[in-house]
Parts: structure tokens; C-alpha cells; sequence
């Protein structure tokens, strides 16, 4: 599947970046972040999700591949040095230290416009297409990931475990939701059915689930061992590796029952992708121990 999105990914941009429209080498800034090698999780997850629900793959194609779109440029907007200012994203250089800080601030702009120019070449009953679009602008903005990264700058040494969930429930977990009620919309499942909740919560527990593994590889990389070596931007300055881990995979763990008991065998792609997710959690537990 990472293959085709690769392949996707690139052919958009071949469409979308004119040469005789888009400046050399702001198509190149855009490029250089988005066709970088990842796991492209996101659209992984959507497509997956899509399938479960009977959707085709090629209707629901261009939704995955903005969502990874959005997802590149909250990267790249991440890495600028008013945010957090990293020289490096997945071992290269990060996009504004390759291309100067006014580029990468305008890639990360120009992805966001095309993202939702792309997302309308998906199929689906207008209704149900709009309402799509509409959790994917929720899971973009103030309420998503741009309030997630405003609510980080916020955590500080008296900040609560509850306001940290909040903050990465929206900068990490509004694209993982995304990507399970983007196709839920277009599959015309109501938020209140049986069927609405159980993606709806596997959505949010996969989303924090990734944080956590995140949080768990940093402190393992990093040699980290004590809360005070921890920013109140991770989970582990609220609570022991140990119980992180566990509370994680046991919440990502009833969501799976959840989706399981309502969908069966059909969820078995979509729960082999948090397997992967726990995977990550157990990997980095067992490295420290």
C-alpha cells in the first residue's frame, strides 16, 4: 500500500506544480518534505478504514493522500524556529534549514491549500463528500492540530495529565480520527449509531496510543529515566513508563473489543494497524527495561 501512495503522492504533485504557475523552488520545498520517506500511517489508516466500510479505494484515494498533505505541513510548520525550531525531521535537514525559513513557511501554506483542492477529487454523495470535508477542516484548525500546537505552548511545570491529553488529543490525535471519520462520512454512519461509536473511540485511542509510543521512543533515544528529565509536553513527566505503557494498551485494547464485536473479521486490517502501534509501546518498553 506505501507504495502506491508514494507513487500517488508524486503524480498529484506532477498535475498540481506547473512549472509555469508554481515557482521552482517552492515546488521543490514542497517535494523535498512530502515525498520524504515515512509510514504514511495516516492514509494507511483511512484507506484501511475505508475498505472495512465497502468503500472503493480509488474514490477515497484523494482524501488519504490530503490528509497526508496536512499532515506534511503541520511538519513542516513544527520544525520553524518560532515553534520548536529542529534542524532535523527523519535524518535530513529539516525543510526550513534546506530551503530558508519564508520557503518553508509557504510550502507548509501552499500544502494546506492543495490538500483541500485534492481531497475534492474523492468520490462520494455530495452530501456525504461536504460533511467528509468537514471533519477534515475540524481536524486541520483551531479545534484540531493548529489548537493542539497553540495548547503545547501552554504546558508548563503545573500543567495536569488531563490538559496534556486534551493538547495531544488534538496536535497527534485529530488527523488519526480524521482518517476514520473522513470515510465513516462517506460511508453515511451517524456519530450516535453503535457502528459511529466504535470508530469514533478507536480513532481517539489509536491517535493518543501513537503519542505515547512517540513520547516512550524519545525518552528511550534520548536515555532519559526521571520525570525531571521529562518536558510537560510528554507523558512521562506525569507517569512511570510502566504505567503509561499499560494504560495505553489496555485503552487501545477496548477499542479494538469495540470495534471487533461491532465489525468482526472486517476489522482485522484495521486492528493489525494498532497492533503496530502497541507493537512501538512494547518494543520501547522492552528496550528499557
Amino acid at each position: 500500500m506505501n507504495q502506491s501512495i508514494e507513487k500517488l503522492l508524486k503524480e498529484t504533485l506532477d498535475r498540481h506544480l506547473n512549472p509555469s504557475e508554481t515557482p521552482p523552488h517552492l515546488a521543490e520545498s514542497i517535494r523535498y518534505s512530502l515525498l520524504s520517506p515515512g509510514k504514511r500511517i495516516r492514509p494507511r489508516l483511512l484507506l484501511t478504514c475505508a475498505e472495512m466500510l465497502g468503500l472503493s479505494g480509488s474514490d477515497v484515494m484523494p482524501a488519504a493522500l490530503a490528509l497526508e498533505m496536512i499532515h506534511c505541513f503541520t511538519l513542516i510548520h513544527d520544525d520553524l524556529p518560532c515553534m520548536d525550531d529542529d534542524d532535523f525531521r527523519r535524518g535530513m535537514p529539516s525543510n526550513h534549514k534546506k530551503f530558508g525559513e519564508a520557503i518553508a513557511l509557504l510550502a507548509g501554506d501552499s500544502l494546506m491549500a492543495l490538500a483541500a483542492e485534492v481531497f475534492f477529487h474523492s468520490q462520494a454523495e455530495p452530501q456525504r463528500l461536504i460533511c467528509g470535508f468537514k471533519r477534515f477542516i475540524w481536524a486541520t484548525g483551531p479545534r484540531g492540530v493548529m489548537g493542539g500546537q497553540a495548547a503545547e505552548s501552554l504546558l508548563g511545570n503545573h500543567s495536569t495529565l488531563d490538559e496534556l491529553k486534551k493538547m495531544h488529543a488534538q496536535k497527534t490525535g485529530a488527523l488519526f480520527s480524521a482518517a476514520i471519520l473522513i470515510p465513516k462520512e462517506f460511508a453515511g454512519i451517524s456519530d450516535d449509531s453503535q457502528a459511529g461509536q466504535s470508530l469514533i473511540h478507536f480513532g481517539q485511542e489509536l491517535g493518543l496510543a501513537f503519542q505515547v509510543a512517540d513520547d516512550l521512543e524519545d525518552a528511550l533515544q534520548d536515555n532519559l529515566t526521571n520525570k525531571a528529565d521529562h518536558a510537560p509536553t510528554s507523558v512521562l513527566y506525569y507517569l512511570p513508563k510502566d504505567q503509561a505503557s499499560k494504560h495505553t494498551l489496555n485503552s487501545l485494547q477496548l477499542a479494538n473489543s469495540e470495534l471487533d464485536k461491532v465489525w468482526g473479521k472486517k476489522s482485522a486490517p484495521l486492528r493489525k494497524i494498532a497492533d503496530e502501534v502497541a507493537f512501538k509501546i512494547e518494543a520501547a518498553m522492552g528496550n528499557s527495561a
